[in-house]
């Protein structure tokens, strides 16, 4: 179109608007429509009709509404006018929301909701008690979440009930936009069996951001249900140092498997305010070893130079797990005094002298052993475990490093690491924790196993899937994917017969019957509580693998 029929087509489309022409104004925007009409045309269209009268433009918006305009931009340009036109005109808003024309109705209900038109809710509600159609559905539901009424939370919970996943994850967006108490209780009360809507409700509490919210988000660490429990991890985690007051809050009171939860998801968010509250908790020597150990974990996690020395009295807990995962966070803390308190321990050569040495060692603490190697009684009883009790990667690393530091004098009585003599067994471990991982790798090299261990249960799953190993323990409690959800994965590539899984947890809701029922419906072999002892160990490990004739 040249520049005089552009002129032209302006001035007959203001015509029509000064006439109230319709049927010819609607000619004259079929025409703009065409595909070669040119965009600025389209844009000066636009301009004419937001000065018309609103009796004619609201039903010639309409009209273009229907019209395929694919120029860039054109259809942002029509919905700002809309939103122009809109503005002040609720009840034209709420005759267009409840038009036949699906397209008309979708671009005024989403007016209703960016205008903050509180007024369309009896209308919007309307649609969504009668509506079939999903898209006008999903709009409406997003258009009242928008306006965020109380009246609404009724019939959007109502919707975070329907089978589909598109209007259950819409329905409950809405309710958290609302940001109210009721709000929150509401989403609460959809955490419940399906994982998928767990996640959905647990997100969007995460998201209101309010204390009431953000307190009932931290006490879902409690719940016995693995997924709830996870996800709300996962989105404390995500929020940082802004869930530590809450969290170290909720210290008070809390019973075993809650309080772990709590102590593991300050580790993980690594904030220094919560230090403090954890040794404190390390300082009180809490009867539940898990308990100790979580301490001793998120110690590693958050190191503390100055509070170090409150590390030393873990190496001699009598768990073993306890006094590796001390170990781990003294080699991250070390400071003098720490350095003091060990020599006066490892110097008493009491049996709590040889549990901390053995444990710096399996650990492969490395500051603390050179710290600690111009220390004679260190040294005696490093050999002494070394040469009787560690495993055989432990051995050669500490017969390494001796020789690294010219004492290899020391260690001319270890006999030389042994070949591994079951090279026919694959197990794959999986725990986020470094320290348990050592554990295993332990414990399996005693039994002459050279485990697979991974942190990260997303990288062991694809070689679980291509190595087909002959059995996998994994960690129920652990970031982003659980235990369960890794068995759940595993499970669609091998049978319970074909390849056993042995899930490992602190929880102690899993020795009740209800426990076991969620443990077999995940398909898991077997379940083995922390902390558990070697006996345990092999003994759940030779129920699927046959010990060597």
């Amino acid at each position: 179109m040249n520049q005089v029929d552009a002129q032209e087509f302006i001035q007959e489309l203001k015509f029509c608007l000064d006439n109230a022409d319709m049927v010819k104004a609607q000619a004259l925007l079929q025409f703009a429509s065409d595909d070669t009409a040119a965009p600025q045309l389209q844009h000066q269209a636009l301009v004419e009709l937001a000065q018309g009268p609103d009796e004619l433009v609201f039903p010639l918006l309409k009209y273009l509404g229907h019209l395929s305009i694919s120029a860039p931009g054109f259809q942002e340009e029509l919905y700002a006018l809309i939103l122009d036109k809109a503005f002040g005109n609720t009840h034209r808003v709420k005759t267009y929301i409840q038009d036949p024309d699906k397209t008309i109705r979708l671009l005024f209900i989403r007016a209703a909701g960016d205008l903050f038109l509180q007024e369309t809710a009896p209308e919007l509600e309307a649609i969504l008690s009668r509506e079939a159609d999903t898209d006008v559905v999903g709009a409406a539901i997003d258009a009242l979440g928008a306006l965020g009424l109380p009246r609404s939370l009724k019939v959007l919970a109502a919707m975070a009930d329907r089978p589909q996943r598109d209007i259950q994850r819409r329905a409950i967006s809405a309710i958290a936009q609302s940001g109210s108490r009721d709000a929150v209780d509401l989403l609460l009360q959809f955490t419940g069996s399906d994982d998928q809507i767990n996640i959905l409700a647990i997100e969007a509490l995460a998201d209101i951001q309010n204390f009431y919210a953000l307190e009932q988000l931290t006490a879902l660490l409690g719940s016995p249900r693995t997924n709830v429990r996870d996800t709300a991890t996962d989105q404390l985690i995500k929020m940082g140092t802004k869930a530590t007051p809450l969290l170290t809050r909720a210290f008070r009171n809390a019973q075993a498997d809650y309080l772990v939860h709590l102590i593991t998801t300050l580790g993980y968010i690594k904030d220094n305010a919560a230090i403090q509250p954890i040794l404190t908790i390390i300082n009180t020597q809490p009867a539940d070893p898990n308990i100790r150990q979580a301490a001793y974990e998120a110690m590693e996690k958050i190191p503390s130079p100055r509070t170090a020395i409150s590390l030393v009295q873990g190496v001699q807990d009598p768990v073993e797990s306890v006094r590796m995962a001390a170990a781990r966070a003294i080699d991250c803390n070390l400071t003098s005094p720490l350095m003091a308190g060990l020599k006066n321990i490892i110097r008493e050569h009491a049996q709590g002298a040889c549990m901390a040495v053995a444990a710096l060692i399996d650990v492969q603490a490395d500051q603390a052993f050179d710290s600690l190697m111009d220390e004679p009684a260190f040294v005696a009883l490093a050999v002494d475990h070394v040469k009787t009790q560690a495993a055989p990667a432990v051995r050669a690393a500490f017969v390494k490093k001796m020789a690294d530091k010219g004492l290899a004098h020391h260690c001319k009585d270890i006999e030389p690491d042994q070949e591994i003599t079951r090279k026919d067994i694959s197990i794959v471990v999986i725990d986020d924790s470094k320290m348990m991982l050592r554990l295993y790798q332990n414990k399996l090299s005693a039994l002459g196993i050279s485990p697979h261990l991974f942190e990260d249960p997303e990288k062991a799953l694809p070689f679980i899937i291509n190595r087909s190993p002959h059995l996998v323990i994994t960690d129920l409690n652990m970031p982003h994917i659980s235990g369960l959800e890794l068995t759940r994965e595993i499970r669609h590539h091998f049978s319970r017969d074909d390849l056993p899984v042995i899930m490992v947890t602190t929880q102690n809701d899993f020795v009740t019957k209800a426990g076991q029922n969620k443990a077999q419906a995940s398909r898991l072999n077997k379940i083995l509580n922390k902390p558990f002892t070697d006996a345990e160990l092999f003994a759940a490990i030779q129920e699927f693998i046959p010990a060597r004739d």
